[in-house]
């Protein structure tokens, strides 16, 4: 009765069989767990009870072995449909009862249900792999959406290009070609960014040197004596920060291109510099053009959409910006937090 009585007190299934592997005591838990009577179970061999779900060959080799050989069956599973409680995964552990005076022996069976678990499991795996196919199609999608804008920008560029040819209006010229030359530079900027985009991190050096290459292409030309250099520190920034900064870099070089030389000059120069320091960067665009001219002595009273643009770029990424303007030209600085840049 103690015997039993401590037996009861284990929360794990737990079943005592003598060394013919009959039961001579069943805890609570055992009974509770596969709702079975203790009549059910008590005097009856092991390989007999529950409709013979534990007469499973390798667990009847292993039990064999118990007594005679003093060893131990560890961690054996058991995936079986149980009367009145259906399949059920369970590990069983077996090792031999150790008494005073070695007047007998038994065995102790221990179970622990993994049912519950193995299914949050395989409902984990399931919405893994669910999560890993949804991801997959978002990204044929995303590429499928990237290649469709990229085409229909090259439609737009082709068609402006066709009006800029057949316009006799000097002024509606000039637009249409300001227009055609945002458009290719936003088309050169979004084709790089499709395979920048698609990891967790963009490389500074190749992306902005893909787009300014693409700049120098698209809105500078043959036609205009204008150079455009640059310089990148290494960094890896995340792609929505690259989005904003090729946008600003686009937009400062389309200004600098359009209004700081009037007239041609040989020496005519845009430099782009993206300098790091820990944490901190700094963007610059500058030009040795005429600076910001004043009509009358007077500065413009409002700003452009292209600067207007930068201005909003520079908040969405929490930079600062500051222009400078003289007769040695302008220069555009983009700023994230305080950056001390090194000396030329």
């Amino acid at each position: 009765m103690l015997a039993q009585a401590i037996v009861d007190t284990v929360r794990d299934p737990l079943l005592v069989l003598d060394c013919h592997f009959s039961v001579t005591a069943a805890s609570r838990s055992f009974l509770h767990v596969f709702e079975a009577r203790p009549e059910d179970v008590i005097g009856r061999s092991v390989f007999e009870i529950l409709h013979g779900c534990f007469k499973i060959p390798r667990l009847v080799s292993l039990l064999n072995k118990v007594l005679p050989e003093h060893a131990t069956a560890e961690d054996f599973e058991i995936d079986a449909v149980f009367p009145r409680v259906g399949r059920r995964a369970l590990i069983v552990n077996a090792r031999e009862v150790f008494f005073v005076g070695n007047t007998h022996k038994a065995i102790l069976l221990s179970f622990a249900d993994e049912t519950d678990r193995r299914k949050i499991e395989k409902e984990k795996e399931s919405l893994h792999n669910e999560t890993r196919r949804l991801l997959r199609e978002k990204e044929v999608l995303l590429l499928e959406m990237q290649h469709r804008i990229f085409n229909s920008l090259q439609i737009i560029a082709n068609i402006l290009m066709m009006k800029t040819r057949i316009t006799t209006s000097e002024e509606a010229r000039r637009h249409l070609e300001d227009a055609y030359s945002r458009v290719m530079s936003v088309a050169t900027l979004q084709r790089h960014i499709d395979t920048a985009g698609r990891s967790e991190l963009v490389e500074v050096v190749p992306y902005l040197t893909t787009l300014c290459d693409g700049l120098s292409a698209s809105v500078i030309g043959e036609e205009k004596k204008i150079s455009l250099k640059y310089a990148f520190d290494p960094a890896m920034i995340p792609p929505t920060e690259a989005v904003s900064i090729g946008l600003i870099v686009t937009e400062t070089v389309i200004n600098a291109v359009k209004y700081a030389f009037p007239e041609n000059r040989p020496d005519a120069e845009i430099r782009v510099r993206y300098e790091t320091s820990g944490a901190d960067w700094r963007l610059t665009v500058s030009d040795n053009g005429v600076g910001k001219q004043k009509e009358n002595g007077v500065a413009p009273p409002s700003e452009g959409l292209g600067s207007t643009l930068v201005k909003a770029l520079t908040q969405q990424i929490k930079a600062q910006i500051e222009t400078t303007s003289g007769p040695k030209g302008l220069t555009v600085a983009i700023s994230h937090t305080t950056f001390s840049p090194r000396l030329a």
